[in-house]
Parts: structure tokens; C-alpha cells; sequence
């Protein structure tokens, strides 16, 4: 008796393993990822000057987020949160196609003289989709304290591009 009480124990913890292992697999999220994850590019923003803007990129399945930071461009003030609009357009290398990513009052707390920062910005991308700077006119928009400036990307991304799975 004592031995089936064993092998019945291990049958339990077993079948109970198995479904948890399955359960977590099928919860998952798409394990879709973008390369490479970090680039920079030149912009010139007009009035506001020419900086390099440095980009974190991520993706889950066709969801793809990019935080955009101008390190030689600072907050002239202490700027809240949630209170810049960022609109950054990136161009397919085959087909010229854009595809926009947006944040709308999506930006981090910036201390004065801090770089100025995005926070997520959101766009849809299909496998396959491989996304540069370079391709068109104001690709990159902020909108801050009420004051619209635009850049334009000035070089490729490096490395780069941005290669979608």
C-alpha cells in the first residue's frame, strides 16, 4: 500500500507540473524582438540646432515602442510629465513606405538642463518590416510648452536599421 501511495504522490506532482509548464506557455507573450535594440542618428531641428538623437527600440509582436532622447537638447525649464506630444516617422528601406510611432503626453518628469526625452512612443510594424531615418521631410516632431519644433534626420541610422520580426 505504501508504494502506490508513492507512485500515485508522483503521478499528482507530475500531471500538476506538466499543466503548470503548459499554462505559462500559453500565456507568454510573442517572443518578437527587435535589432538592434539601440541607434543613433544625426537630426538638425532648426532654430533648436543639430543633435544626435539616440533611440530604444522594443517590440511584442506587431506593437513596437521607441524612446527617442536628444541629449545636446535640454529643458529650458523644469517640464511635468505627460505634457510633450512626440511624433517620430521612420521609412521602410524597400518601399519608402512611413510608419509613424506616437506619444501623446507621454514624456518622463525633465528637471531643468535635463536631455529632452519621449517616453514611449507607439506604432504598428508587420514581420519584416525594416525602418530607417532617413527618407523624408520633419520626421521627428515635438510638441512642448506650446512650442512645435521639427528635425529632420540628417543620417541612417547606426547601426542600423531597425529590423522587425
Amino acid at each position: 500500500m505504501r508504494r502506490t501511495k508513492r507512485k500515485l504522490r508522483a503521478a499528482v506532482i507530475a500531471a500538476a507540473s506538466a499543466a503548470l509548464l503548459a499554462g505559462t506557455a500559453a500565456l507568454a507573450p510573442g517572443a518578437a524582438a527587435v535589432t538592434p535594440m539601440r541607434a543613433t542618428a544625426r537630426y538638425d531641428c532648426g532654430t533648436m540646432g543639430s543633435t544626435t538623437a539616440e533611440f530604444t527600440a522594443a517590440q511584442n509582436g506587431t506593437e513596437a515602442t521607441i524612446t527617442v532622447e536628444l541629449p545636446s537638447i535640454t529643458a529650458p525649464v523644469t517640464i511635468p510629465p505627460y505634457t510633450i506630444t512626440t511624433t517620430l516617422v521612420l521609412y521602410d528601406t524597400t518601399t519608402g513606405e512611413p510608419t509613424t510611432f506616437t506619444g501623446t503626453l507621454s514624456n518622463p518628469p525633465l528637471p531643468m538642463g535635463n536631455p529632452l526625452n519621449s517616453g514611449a512612443l507607439k506604432g504598428t510594424v508587420e514581420p519584416g518590416d525594416i525602418l530607417d531615418t532617413v527618407g523624408g521631410v520633419n520626421a521627428l516632431r515635438f510638441v512642448m510648452l506650446g512650442i512645435t519644433f521639427d528635425c529632420r534626420a540628417a543620417t541612417p541610422l547606426s547601426p542600423g536599421p531597425f529590423a522587425f520580426v
